[in-house]
């Protein structure tokens, strides 16, 4: 999950720690003050936001300059603020020229939700905990405060001392469906007060409590599934087995289609997945020439059961002795700093090391039983269990960060396709990596990129301030527009004295014709993007489908966007988390991309109450991630243009978080698998019946399951 919790990389507190690994260290960065505690974890306090007398936010952060001890902060209007910190953790914010409608300012912190086990707040003598489970009221604290305390599980602490007359908040942001807790400090503006300063501190204390226990479950919780011992672990080998032989599913075709649909909806047999359009209804076609609705479980090999151990090690009640070959494959690459304890788990109960064709045969054929029919994004296709067992997957290109391909500051996985360097990369990438797979009919298609903040443009482009190619390109587009630097003054409100040194500066992005000449130039952007990308792609495949950029909700609404991913992709992909699906959105969408299939590719929700893991989207338990579960996808696929879904993920992420966040990794319950290897049966069995029944829904012959989560509560 690549759930949306990057707009400002903060606070993030599952500091479950069992000693640092240096001591605090703090610095300036692009958003905000940097806080480095070792395996307490990375915090940041945001820069300044300004409003008016009437509570309007106004004058935007244009420019940061950050050289790590101190940044300078350039706003709309003029205004200027200066932060520095030192070594003791003293943060001092200097204020000049500031419009005189400024009436006060802000900063805030976002607390990960791994906070809720066992984490306490306390500001000015009150104090409370940090709620399991989504509270009644999202308002946990609402008060004037001179500090805030946070303390974890483990009794480690990090204390902000606020200036004077400040008033605080701290939210459940749940309420508003954002697993994140949100701290934010109000401050009265006093133009004869040029500097006010915060104090940040961190504590290394240590309460010596184990949180983990011997099969990577919490010791802070019970739950019905909870497995006791390593005994009762591997005495689910045989009661497994007649578990799932007693699970009967439908006759699918050899690629997990549906036999005989080919004929009756005239559907072709190009020996590749393809989509087509027939009886008015989008149909994504499997190489047999059937019908098939993607089924896919993202993850589908260890991922996100890894957790980083490091610098925490008392934690946990059993780790493996160093030099332990039994349960060397438990480590993520031979990394012993990242541990699957869900591996580990399969060690001892099936009494063999960890390979992925063995793990991925047993997967396959379990989740056949569930009715999933084929491997999801974040996975890395098994040698050879997928072709023996046929079973279906998708690819992301390989043009990620990770693989050499920069991304711009400030625009989360997004590239600049004017970079003469960034062009070459990727088309020596797709030269590479493709041709490989050119020919393989399990095959279905590639996703571009994962989650890119196209909606992050408007605000990134304007202030990059590194002649990057693409500020080059806007500084082009407007002197070919405007002529001269006087006209284009007039027009953005600003006094540039050529269109030269607009490459190097922050632009600020107040009138009416400069948003809509932002919005033009985002257009050229974005193009040049899909061209680069599907220009090479199809040069070295010509055979699989291009399934877009799995789009976030705050991305996916821009008419613009649709449009241009319509003309150049086959599929558009969207990772809708949502309780109720709402499909007048998603016929807005299909209408602006011009009719083009829809995958609903990453979801999930959890039960934090049953499972031990945090929440993401919460529900009360197992059986309503079922039943959410049918009533998303039988409504969505109802619809007629979605032509399959990817469930995020195979296995439970971690207690302690996943590995590559270090100590602030989400820790959700996200998986049909738990960590001991227990499939959580209410709620896959709710999901077989609809994975099993899809093909009625798709060709009329039932209405779609419906199930209101709202009304379940008792609302309206």
């Amino acid at each position: 999950m690549i759930l949306a919790m990057r707009f400002l990389t903060l606070l993030s507190l599952l500091a479950l720690s069992s000693s640092f690994a240096h001591a605090a260290e703090f610095k300036a960065a692009d958003k905000g003050i940097a806080i480095s505690a070792g395996s307490l974890g990375e915090f940041e306090l945001s820069y300044p936001s300004f409003v008016d007398g009437a509570s309007k936010p106004v004058h935007k952060l244009v420019e940061a300059r950050a050289t790590g001890s101190s940044a300078t902060l350039k706003y709309e209007g003029g205004g200027t603020v200066t932060a520095t910190v030192n070594a003791q953790g003293e943060v001092a914010l200097t204020f000049a020229d500031l419009p005189a409608d400024v009436k006060s300012w802000s900063v805030e912190m976002l607390i990960d939700i791994g906070f809720n086990k066992g984490g306490k707040w306390r500001m000015s003598g009150k104090e409370g905990a940090f709620p399991h489970e989504k509270p009644a009221s999202p308002q946990l604290f609402s008060d004037h405060a001179a500090d805030l305390t946070l303390t974890n599980a483990q009794g480690r602490s990090l204390t902000i001392q606020t200036p004077e007359f400040a008033f605080i908040q701290l939210n459940d942001n749940r309420e508003w469906n954002w697993p994140i807790y949100n701290w934010k400090c109000f401050i009265p503006f006093n133009p004869d007060l040029k500097t006010v300063k915060f104090k940040l501190s961190v504590d290394a204390g240590n309460s010596g409590k184990k949180l983990v226990d011997a099969l990577g479950q919490s010791t802070l919780e019970a739950w019905p599934d909870k497995v006791k011992d390593e005994a009762e672990l591997k005495g689910d080998v045989e009661s497994e087995k007649a578990y799932y032989a007693g699970l009967k599913t439908p006759e699918r075709d050899a690629f997990g289609g549906l036999p005989g649909s080919g004929a009756k909806l005239g559907l072709k047999s190009t020996g590749f997945f393809h989509v087509e359009t027939q009886g008015g209804k989008s149909w994504l076609v499997d190489p047999a020439g059937n019908a098939f609705f993607h089924t896919g479980l993202c993850g589908f090999q260890p991922s996100d059961d890894y957790t980083y151990i490091a610098g925490r090690e008392d934690i946990y009640e059993w780790l493996p002795k160093p030099g332990d070959a039994a349960f060397s494959t438990a480590f993520r690459e031979g990394d012993k700093t990242n541990l699957s304890f869900h591996v580990a788990n399969t060690i001892r109960k099936y009494g063999q090391p960890y390979d992925l064709d063995t793990f991925a045969t047993r997967m396959i054929d379990r989740v056949r039983k569930f009715g999933f029919n084929s491997i999801g994004s974040f996975s890395q296709p098994p040698p050879t269990a997928a072709k023996k067992a046929s079973f279906p997957y998708v690819l992301s290109l390989a043009i990620n960060e990770w693989e050499g391909i920069p991304r711009l500051p400030g625009a989360w996985e997004v590239f600049d396709p004017f970079d003469a360097k960034v062009r070459g990369l990727i088309e020596s990438q797709l030269a590479k990596t493709l041709p490989e797979r050119a020919d393989d009919p399990l095959l279905i298609g590639y996703f571009i990129i994962n989650e890119p903040r196209y909606d992050e443009l408007p605000k990134v482009l304007p202030s990059l301030t590194g002649g990057q190619a693409c500020k080059r390109q806007l500084a082009a587009f407007l002197s070919n527009k405007y002529k001269t630097v006087q006209a284009f003054n007039t027009a953005w409100g600003l006094g540039a004295k050529s269109f030269d040194e607009l490459a190097g500066i922050g632009l600020a992005v107040t009138t009416d014709a400069a948003k809509e000449d932002v919005k033009a130039f985002i257009g050229v952007f974005l193009e040049t993007m899909f061209e680069l990308v599907t220009t090479n792609y199809r040069k070295h495949d010509k055979n699989h489908l291009v399934l877009g950029n799995r789009l976030q909700p705050v991305t996916i609404n821009d008419e613009q966007l649709c449009r241009l991913s319509g003309k150049y992709l086959d599929v558009m992909s969207y990772n809708y988390y949502t309780y109720d699906v709402d499909k007048a959105f998603l016929k807005k969408v299909h209408e602006w991309t011009g009719g083009k299939p829809m995958i609903l590719s990453e979801f999930f929700w959890s039960s934090p109450r049953d499972s031990g893991l945090t929440g993401g989207r919460e529900v009360q338990s197992q059986e309503e991630r079922g039943l959410i579960y049918r009533n998303y996808v039988e409504q969505a696929a109802s619809l007629g243009f979605v032509v399959g879904i990817e469930w995020f993920t195979l296995i439970d992420q971690a207690t302690t978080g996943r590995w590559f966040s270090k100590y602030n990794g989400e820790s959700a319950n996200t998986g049909l698998f738990s960590v001991t290897d227990r499939p959580w049966k209410p709620m896959v069995e709710e999901m077989a019946k609809t994975n099993h029944g899809i093909y009625e829904v798709l060709q009329g012959e039932r209405p779609p399951f419906a199930w209101d989560l709202v009304k379940e509560r008792g609302g309206k």
